[in-house]
């Protein structure tokens, strides 16, 4: 009875992960041919004018130009974010110091004139997961708080109100769930919509231009692989978003 249970356990997982790589393979189609649309279009248009003797097809072909270079980086972009996918499978977890790699993290960004970044650590902090999606999960959400932070400056300008300094603030600090630390990012920016909240980890949604709509939903599986979670909560603190991760912690040996 324990060897059929751990068969039917074994399959059962199996099956899972065939489902979720047909649905993977669906959207990486749906991913792909969204830009290439745009980019044949644009490209056939500047075509019909150089063949027509159009003299207007050099004053076009900067305006081409733009549109095919901004779809060929959602491409990429596109690319990258399928890559992690996959290695979510293969990349082996190891000891990690929280407190030093997200220092190293606020060094590469803070170097804005428009934003302030706070960082509240805590020493001997140590987890177990795939190193470079754990950083690629923190780089994104810094990543997310920066242009919310910077869109809603620009819309001040825009309006000639008063821009606001950005301010950012990332803390480290352990969790109200025994065992676990909790790593919270926090920034001033208009926050997320209340009609967005439930669509906010779901792959394909992005309110952002040329969003691929796969980063939260790609950093919920990396902290849920860490048996971890995240989650979305108002800033108490900045206003703003904050966007909470919660990771088991172990003992450095």
């Amino acid at each position: 009875m324990v060897k059929d249970l751990s068969d039917s356990t074994r399959q059962l997982a199996q099956a899972e992960r065939d489902k979720a790589w047909s649905q993977m393979a669906r959207q990486v189609a749906h991913e792909i041919k969204n830009p290439l649309t745009p980019i044949k279009l644009e490209i056939q248009r500047l075509i019909r004018l150089k063949q027509n003797n159009n003299p207007r097809w050099e004053e076009k072909f900067d305006q081409v130009a733009a549109v095919v270079l901004e779809h060929i980086q959602i491409l990429s972009d596109t690319a990258n974010e399928f890559s992690t996918f996959a290695k979510l499978y293969t990349e082996e977890p190891v000891l990690i110091d929280l407190d030093k790699t997200l220092k190293d993290q606020l060094t590469i960004f803070d170097n804005r004139e428009n934003i302030v970044f706070s960082y509240i650590g805590l020493e001997e902090a140590y987890v177990m997961a795939p190193r470079p999606q754990l950083i690629r999960v923190f780089v994104n959400l810094i990543t997310n708080a920066i242009q919310a932070v910077e869109i809603q400056q620009k819309e001040a300008e825009d309006k000639g109100e008063k821009v606001d300094m950005g301010r950012i603030l990332i803390c480290l600090r352990n969790s109200t769930k025994e065992g676990y630390y909790d790593i919270v990012f926090d920034d001033n920016g208009p926050g997320v919509k209340g009609e967005n909240l439930d669509k906010l980890f779901t792959p394909n949604f992005t309110t952002k231009t040329g969003g691929t709509g796969l980063g939260l939903a790609i950093c919920r599986n990396i902290i849920q692989k860490c048996e971890g979670e995240i989650t979305y909560q108002k800033s108490f603190s900045l206003n703003g978003a904050s966007f909470i991760v919660t990771i088991p912690s172990i003992r450095k040996p």
